[in-house]
């Protein structure tokens, strides 16, 4: 009986071991799987928050901060893409029956109006489509607002058509630019 012991003891020395090796393989395997995904979190952070000596811990503590700053920033950013939608949907004309959809298309791409001396400069992104109708349509809504066109520039960047146009005004005291700036959103709003 002793013997049949002695083996079963030696059995469960031989387990015991084996189960000792297996656990510290799946330890070390554990240990290199978190030293890979702490190096990678470390190196997704930003390098000012980055410490030249910094504990895992320590670098785990900036990551939730940064992604809670992130959280913030996109919460922040909602909110201002809600107040834009809110004044372009205000800012549109009522056109009976035909409702302008919330696709991205419709919305006026630019419209940048600066004071030169004399005049003014008017920079209209019309979107990716050059019509010809369009550009005539925005050049009577400048000269019934009082502006003489001197000059016209249509260029095409990045796939977006840009008219660069410069006026004369002889009465600046007349001219209302922000009424100006709204028939011209208007009209190329209504002309997609």
């Amino acid at each position: 009986m002793s013997e049949d012991q002695n083996q079963h003891n030696i059995l469960n020395s031989l387990v015991n071991d084996e189960k000792k090796i297996i656990r510290r393989e799946v330890e070390k395997q554990r240990r290199m799987q978190m030293s890979i995904l702490c190096s990678s979190l470390r190196s997704s952070l930003p390098f000012h928050l980055i410490k030249e000596k910094s504990s895992v811990s320590d670098n785990i503590g900036e990551a939730a901060n940064y992604v809670q700053n992130l959280k913030e920033k996109v919460t922040e950013l909602g909110k201002k893409r809600d107040k834009l939608k809110e004044i372009i949907s205000s800012s549109m004309i009522e056109t009976g029956n035909i409702e302008l959809s919330a696709d991205p298309s419709n919305l006026v791409k630019c419209v940048n109006i600066n004071l030169i001396p004399d005049g003014v400069e008017i920079v209209i992104c019309t979107g990716t489509e050059d019509r010809s109708s369009h550009l005539s349509g925005l050049m009577k809504i400048i000269l019934q607002e009082g502006c003489d066109v001197v000059h016209c520039v249509t260029n095409q960047v990045n796939g977006n058509i840009f008219h660069t146009i410069r006026c004369e005004v002889e009465d600046m005291a007349h001219l209302d630019l922000t009424r100006l700036q709204t028939k011209l959103d208007h009209a190329i709003l209504l002309s997609r």
